[in-house]
């Protein structure tokens, strides 16, 4: 079982509603406190990646813009499976 979780300085009001939680939730309130971190991590982990897949999204869509303005419109860029196949 894990260790309880020493919380100070919060405030009796923090205090008063992390019990309530507790309580609802039928766990400790170490537990109830673990559990939200662990959902704030996991949440800002996948903001963080969700913020990187959109760089380097928006990194290739600005490619491909500076590829059409050279080169203007092509298919030929993106049939490079079975090229010189009947």
């Amino acid at each position: 079982m894990p260790a309880p979780l020493h919380i100070r300085d919060i405030g009796e009001d923090r205090k008063a509603a992390l019990e309530t939680e507790a309580k609802a939730a039928g766990k400790s309130i170490a537990d109830v406190v673990r559990d939200w971190i662990d959902a704030g991590i996991a949440k800002s982990r996948a903001e963080r990646e969700q913020a990187a897949w959109i760089a380097a999204a928006r990194e290739g869509i600005a490619d491909e813009a500076r590829h059409l303005e050279r080169n203007g419109p092509s298919l030929a860029r993106f049939r490079q499976v079975g090229a010189g196949k009947p």
